[in-house]
């Protein structure tokens, strides 16, 4: 009995042996692995790859005994997941080491190789596998995918786009065209672009090639949930140096799984195609600090661009091409002008421009003078905090450099508060050193103007205009009368219309008697004392010489206009005399009037570039005449001569045939 018990048990070990045979030997071929219905599409795509002829557990487990005794137990193991339906509970998920790809006999050269040619872009196996890249370790299959869209084992195209394309601040050049798109294998033949001439021309990339990716390759958090729904490691979402070195190092996750796609391509798009960076990547960075109001250096508060927060883009406003010459080169620089402001606000808005353009240009000269000379302060110093203010001056220096070089007109109220700041910087840095030298604000940057119209009049108060044939300056206005914009324009219904007479002026400036007279009106003054206009020599009037002034003829009246009375000349003059000066007067304004009618004409006519220079020159001198508003009285016998001579001179244009 004992020993046919023995013989039963060998009997039994004998079966056992020989099914546990049959089994690793079965278990051992790729096509055991399609038992289970989940892994037909996995087996399929490795029948019809370059793998098709290798046993799938030669690539999914390392090399050695241990390794593949591992791998007939959890086939089985899986066998029997399969039957009993656990699987249905967990993800069936699948690895494969590298030391699988780099065993003897397959891919052990590989890293041996240098760069080899994929597609049109040259790869380098050793320097992807060997350093970090945006310090992660990568390992075979972060690039060959173990399945994408029924590839097996192939190069995910997208995986590299997500590392070369996605931005960080650690591996700023990380998308450079040249990492991967050598020169010597850029098309060369004539069916496609020759890039032998770009090369040659030392041409960027993105002079043709422009907005080449699309998608940005963030991670929602959504993602996570696939996997995971254990709170504690879904609160680790912000970790990504763990979770890289967990789903990449350690483990093989599809980047795509986690990370959103980022395409890479040439995108044939007018609309894009279109777009200005194309030529000026990275020239306008002054305009963007601008626009968007931040970005200045020292205490400055952020300020945005009103335009911007409507969401305006920069083609709202440059909207004409630049011409060059007499005619519009369409491939020209897209500019603004006041015209683009009046396609939307209306006619006259264009006046804000030319407001805002002439404010800016006399801040920034006089934040450069005040710079200037805090420079030289330092120079001259000894102090052991020179390096400290040297620091200042030059946050100072960015600051004028955002505003002139970005254009005020981008964002006028941030462009102020910009150069207010360069007055801080500069006294600070003075203080440091101990220099005496404090920069008095200009009027642009100590302004005062009422919120209801600083809106869109930033830069008012450093405007200086002519009105009534006498200078206005804005700045004493609002600074030292504390006068609103409403004393002397309308807003409604004609908005900005001034409505100010000039009794309404002389209500102050003729109070107390007797006013400053060349305080206000300073053409007249040059016409009657002297001095020389535009280059042009102008002698003082013979009752200059002879001691009059202004109140001799304009007799002052507390709160009005102190107009010519002819009984001030009688006091010295026959009646016969006045009426022949008034005669001339008559004539001069004639004159006046005819030389304007000429000038207007020999607009269009064909000129040389001197005789234009000189045109232009007389128009000036006789826009000077005219608005000093006398009539010639202020010096008849110069202003007389010279209409006459200038008549003559340019009558003989007059019948040149225009353009």
């Amino acid at each position: 009995m004992k020993r046919r018990k023995w013989r039963w048990w060998l009997l039994g070990l004998g079966i056992f042996l020989l099914v546990f045979i049959l089994a690793a030997e079965f278990t051992s071929q790729s096509r055991f692995c399609a038992v289970c219905h989940y892994m037909k599409p996995f087996y399929e795509s490795w029948q019809a790859s370059s793998h098709g002829q290798i046993e799938c557990q030669v690539c999914h487990y390392p090399p050695g005994l241990r390794s593949k005794l591992r791998a007939k137990v959890e086939g089985l193991l899986q066998v029997g997941r399969y039957w009993t339906k656990l699987y249905l509970k967990s993800k069936p998920w699948a690895e494969i080491p590298d030391e699988a790809c780099l065993r003897p006999g397959c891919h052990d050269r590989r890293l041996l190789e240098g760069q080899v040619k994929f597609q049109t872009v040259v790869f380098d196996h050793k320097i992807h596998f060997e350093d970090l890249r945006r310090g992660k370790k990568l390992r075979c299959t972060s690039c060959h995918s173990q399945i994408v869209q029924g590839e097996h084992i192939t190069v995910t195209e997208s995986t590299c786009f997500i590392c070369h394309f996605k931005k960080s601040e650690h591996y700023p050049r990380v998308a450079d065209c040249n990492h991967c798109h050598k020169p010597e294998n850029l098309p060369t033949n004539k069916t496609r672009y020759d890039h032998q001439v770009a090369l040659q021309n030392n041409l960027p990339c993105q002079r043709c090639h422009i907005q080449v990716t699309l998608g940005d390759g963030i991670v929602p958090r959504e993602n996570c949930y696939k996997c995971h729904w254990e709170k504690d490691r879904l609160d680790r979402y912000e970790e990504t140096e763990l979770i890289h070195s967990t789903h990449i190092t350690a483990h093989k996750i599809e980047c795509n799984q986690c990370h959103l796609e980022i395409q890479h391509k040439v995108i044939k798009d007018v609309e894009v195609l279109a777009d200005c960076r194309a030529c000026h990547s990275g020239f306008h960075e002054a305009q963007k600090i601008l626009y968007a109001g931040e970005g200045g250096k020292g205490p400055v508060h952020p300020l945005p661009s009103i335009k911007m927060e409507k969401g305006l883009s920069c083609q709202g406003c440059h909207v004409l091409h630049e011409a060059v010459g007499s005619k519009v080169i369409p491939s020209e620089t897209l500019k603004a002008s006041g015209e683009s402001c009046e396609t939307c606000h209306g006619q006259g808005f264009s006046q804000l421009l030319k407001q805002w353009e002439e404010a800016a240009q006399k801040e920034i000269s006089l934040s450069k003078a005040a710079l200037d000379k805090a420079q030289t302060e330092l120079e001259a110093s000894r102090s052991e905090k020179k390096e400290e203010a040297k620091k200042l001056l030059s946050n100072a220096a960015f600051n004028i450099a955002v505003v002139e070089k970005g254009k005020a007109v981008h964002n006028m109220a941030y462009s102020q508060e910009l150069l207010k700041t360069v007055y801080s910087l500069i006294g600070d840095a003075m203080k440091l050193i101990g220099s005496g030298y404090k920069p008095k604000p200009s009027a642009l940057t100590a302004g005062r103007v009422p919120a209801s119209c600083a809106t869109c009049h930033q830069g008012i108060e450093a405007v200086t205009v002519e009105i009534f044939g006498l200078s206005f300056s804005h700045t004493l206005h609002l600074n030292k009368t504390n006068l609103d914009c409403q004393a002397c324009h309308s807003l409604a219904p004609q908005h900005g219309k001034l409505v100010a007479t000039k009794s309404f002026c002389a209500s102050c400036h003729h109070e107390p008697a007797p006013p400053d007279c060349e305080a206000c009106h300073q053409i007249q003054p040059l016409f009657y004392r002297g001095g020389d206009l535009l280059g042009t020599k102008i002698p003082a009037d013979s009752m200059a010489e002879a001691g009059v002034e202004c109140l001799n003829c304009h007799p002052a009246k507390k709160g009005q206009i102190p107009r010519w009375e002819e009984a001030s000349c009688l006091e010295c003059h026959e009646k016969e005399d006045i009426q022949k000066f008034q005669e001339n007067q008559a004539s001069v304004q004639a004159k006046i009037d005819s030389l304007g009618r000429l000038l207007n004409d020999l607009r269009q006519a064909s000129l040389a570039p001197a005789e234009k220079e000189a045109l232009a020159n007389d128009r000036a001198i006789w826009q000077r005449i005219k608005a000093e508003g006398s009539s010639g009285a202020h010096n008849l016998a110069f202003i007389n001569t010279w209409l006459g001579a200038c008549l003559e001179k340019w009558s003989s244009k007059s019948d040149l045939k225009k353009d």
